[in-house]
């Protein structure tokens, strides 16, 4: 039996995780649309920055994410798509849109997002497993830590009204999921998948997508199909591996059941589904006979590479996908000389090497702390190219992994750990076109 390297919870921490007509005029003209995709901000309004101390470094030192720098990461995504050429039509978010689901991040995030409604760019948003009732919503003073208010889904819905949920065309009994039509025959069916009914003071990377739920996103998409409309997805768990056993190395980044559901969205018509959540820029696909569904994954702007997306749209026909990377922001903590792409590369490169260290010398690995630094370096290195997509790995690569596998007695385990992170599954990562009525993609 084949040998999984499944990683423990600690890991988990560190990679992430009704009926109304529309008042929108469009041009009947126009046929050619920009979709920008914006994921997993995990923005932290500044205010929760009293004072930096060892309770926000306890708090970053395995996180990786660029939390201190949110502010001007998000503030720098925001006038690039503002000022793009041409100008996004649509901005998707695929949840995790603050920190840990602070009340203030999230009214900060949404004034945000006033900015490009203003501008004249559609926003929609839907819930990420950070998001809602979670705990770890607090503010910081030097060597301690204060709980701040977060919010319910009810809440939620209110801040981002004019974020999907006041045009909704219809909107989840059960859920926060809705449907809307930002552009003309273009339905988006946004999807609610994340654990936290009835539960006020627990945070889960895993999501699951509600029976009730499940029962009405396939209503809607039989009803898109009775009318002729395109139908694209938008949720925050993956729902197609984007590579072999993630489900089982790293648990909860797949949502539950995830070939059933993918099978069944599929089946029902669905193509296309943009997710977020494993911080990665990554496409895979899943086929069974004429039917094709796409799991666009996007990458965190507040984790290196911060990448994002802009997606030609042409009407009823194609998406071309081109992956945008924030190269540069207004934050005063970047040390000097380094520019800002070095100082998120830095950052998140640091955090991993500590926390694959940290690990591995702990039960059930028992790793010295030179065999455990060495292992962690590889095991990084293979994570921080999977999340910059279109994994290539040199022969150079492999050979130091065998290498150090062999040297630290973990030829078992760590060269297929890597092997499944750094190689690329069929199609492209960072560019791609695809046909969406065939189903046929191409770089």
């Amino acid at each position: 039996m084949k040998k999984l390297f499944v990683l423990p919870a600690i890991l988990i921490i560190f990679f992430f995780a009704g009926c109304k007509k529309s008042d929108t005029v469009y041009s009947a003209a126009k046929n050619v649309y920009t979709i920008a995709v914006l994921a997993d901000n995990h923005y932290m309004d500044p205010s929760l920055l009293i004072q930096d101390g060892p309770a926000f470094q306890d708090y970053l030192v395995t996180n990786g994410k660029l939390l201190a720098a949110s502010d001007a990461i998000m503030q720098e995504a925001v006038y690039e798509l503002i000022h793009a050429t041409p100008k996004p039509d649509l901005v998707l978010v695929p949840g995790d849109l603050t920190k840990d689901g602070e009340l203030v991040s999230h009214v900060s995030v949404h004034l945000y997002l006033q900015q490009l409604i203003q501008a004249g760019i559609k926003v929609r948003v839907i819930t990420g497993n950070h998001d809602i009732y979670n705990p770890n919503s607090h503010e910081y003073n030097g060597a301690t830590q204060t709980r701040v208010q977060n919010i319910g889904p009810d809440k939620f819905r209110s801040i981002y009204s004019d974020c999907g949920y006041s045009d909704a065309l219809y909107t989840d009994p059960y859920s926060l999921s809705y449907v809307s039509e930002p552009l003309p025959n273009l339905w988006l069916l946004a999807i609610d998948c994340c654990k936290y009914d009835n539960v006020y003071d627990s945070m889960f990377t895993a999501g699951a997508i509600r029976p009730g739920t499940m029962k009405w996103v396939l209503d809607r998409l039989a009803e898109a199909a009775q009318k002729g409309k395109t139908v694209f997805g938008m949720m925050h768990h993956g729902i197609v591996e984007q590579f072999t056993d993630k489900h089982l190395s790293f648990p909860g980044f797949m949502v539950d059941n995830y070939t059933d559901v993918s099978d069944q969205l599929m089946n029902a018509g669905l193509k296309i589904m943009f997710t977020g959540h494993f911080h990665a820029t990554d496409i895979t696909k899943q086929q069974s006979g004429n039917q094709t569904i796409y799991d666009i994954e996007t990458g965190s702007i507040v984790v290196y590479p911060c990448a994002y997306r802009l997606i030609t749209y042409i009407k009823d026909s194609s998406l071309i996908i081109t992956t945008k990377h924030i190269t540069k922001a207004n934050y005063s903590g970047i040390p000097p000389g380094q520019t800002f792409p070095q100082y998120a590369e830095s950052l998140t490169r640091t955090a991993a090497d500590t926390l694959f260290t940290t690990m591995l010398i702990a039960k059930p690995f028992n790793y010295n702390d030179t065999a455990a630094w060495n292992i962690s370096h590889c095991m990084g290195i293979a994570y921080m190219v999977h999340g910059y997509g279109d994994e290539d790995k040199p022969l150079e690569d492999t050979a130091l992994i065998g290498q150090t596998g062999r040297r630290y007695g973990a030829s078992s385990w760590l060269p297929e750990y890597c092997d499944y992170l750094w190689t690329d599954k069929i199609p492209k990562d960072n560019s791609l076109t695809i046909q969406l009525k065939s189903g046929i993609s191409y770089k």
